[in-house]
């Protein structure tokens, strides 16, 4: 695994050789790149170039003041991918929770060069902001630090996909947090995230499972007939839970859509 920065932004990524397509990780609310760890020693890392981006306020990655909504990052990373993969075509996201706001976003603005989309138990209806809509419930960003990580622990010290969440918990900046709570607020209300996601041109796929995905959602998934992958018993940390299975899915659907190309 290599380190680079790009525009404040801290990006793992394996040894980069331009013939190859593009994989950018994105990850949900107060996590970090730390939660695709599993993806360097995974046989897609000897497949194509991965990228797996800290957002801003998150990981090692600081907030930045220019950027500083949840749709304003989607922009700011939309152009790092633009530069960064100028010379070899198709680029794929990978996107989580409510980072997948971001994914659905970049896919737009690069609709041209985006291959496909995986959406891991991305916001699809208001039910899926069950953990970043917390931050509304408090006055500052600190009430809401609080009670969040006291919440987050307690369930860490049962699970072990809590405690690797937890850890990328403590270094999130809780500003940034508060951030992503309230400024995405408006593209989740109607459900409106959910209607973006479908209405994408490229290859796309909502992946999920049977343990933490609201019914809400479920029922969208059937409703308005989205492309998706369950995996049975998987909570919503599939990367955690479920990394061999998860990534060895995503590169053979990458590979079929090279071979009809």
């Amino acid at each position: 695994m290599n380190i680079k920065i790009l525009d404040q932004l801290f990006i793992r990524h394996n040894e980069i050789d331009k013939n190859r397509q593009s994989i950018w990780f994105l990850h949900g609310f107060a996590d970090s790149g730390l939660a695709y760890k599993e993806v360097f020693d995974s046989k897609i890392s000897n497949e194509f170039n991965l990228y797996v981006v800290d957002l801003p306020g998150y990981g090692v990655s600081p907030i930045n003041n220019e950027y500083l909504s949840i749709k304003e990052q989607a922009d700011l990373l939309s152009g790092i991918i633009e530069k960064e993969t100028y010379n070899n075509g198709k680029v794929n996201i990978v996107a989580h929770s409510i980072g997948a706001l971001i994914g659905t976003w970049i896919c737009k603005l690069q609709s041209e060069k985006i291959n496909y989309f995986f959406n891991i138990e991305g916001n699809l209806t208001e039910a899926d902001s069950y953990l970043s809509s917390k931050p509304l419930n408090f006055e500052t960003a600190k009430d809401f630090i609080q009670s969040f990580e006291k919440e987050i622990f307690k369930n860490a010290i049962q699970e072990e996909r809590y405690r690797r969440y937890y850890s990328s918990l403590r270094f999130a900046n809780p500003k940034g947090m508060r951030n992503w709570g309230i400024t995405s607020q408006e593209h989740i209300k109607n459900n409106k995230c959910g209607f973006e996601f479908k209405n994408l041109n490229c290859n796309k796929i909502y992946i999920w499972g049977d343990v933490d995905t609201p019914k809400e959602t479920q029922e969208f998934l059937k409703e308005q007939n989205i492309p998706n992958m369950l995996y049975k018993g998987i909570g919503h940390w599939h990367m955690v839970e479920n990394s061999e299975n998860l990534y060895n899915d995503i590169g053979d659907k990458i590979k079929t859509v090279l071979d009809n190309s």
